[in-house]
């Protein structure tokens, strides 16, 4: 198994610095290294540690991927709004 990084352009950045747009993301992925340590401590198995991150990941995609629609709508309400300001603006209840 190669263990490298790939050595792209990308990648010269720190994931500090990509994150840092995006504060919740970086913190809640401190957070998941943080339990996967915990649990490496206490003695979980590799399997219990790969459920575990898995699912925490699964949780973070699903959290990035609303917060992204979420941006997209009131984007989309925005730019509505300026071509048309006399438009209502219409928001989907929560």
């Amino acid at each position: 198994m190669n263990d490298e990084l790939p050595n792209s352009p990308q990648h010269k950045v720190s994931l500090d610095a990509r994150f840092s747009s995006r504060p919740h993301v970086h913190r809640r992925l401190h957070q998941i290294a943080d339990m996967m340590d915990q649990a490496i401590a206490e003695g979980a198995t590799a399997d219990e540690a790969e459920a575990l991150a898995i699912e925490q990941l699964r949780e973070l995609g699903s959290d990035v991927l609303t917060d992204w629609a979420q941006q997209k709508q009131e984007d989309s309400l925005q730019k509505a709004q300026k071509e048309n300001p006399s438009a209502i603006g219409h928001i989907k209840k929560k």
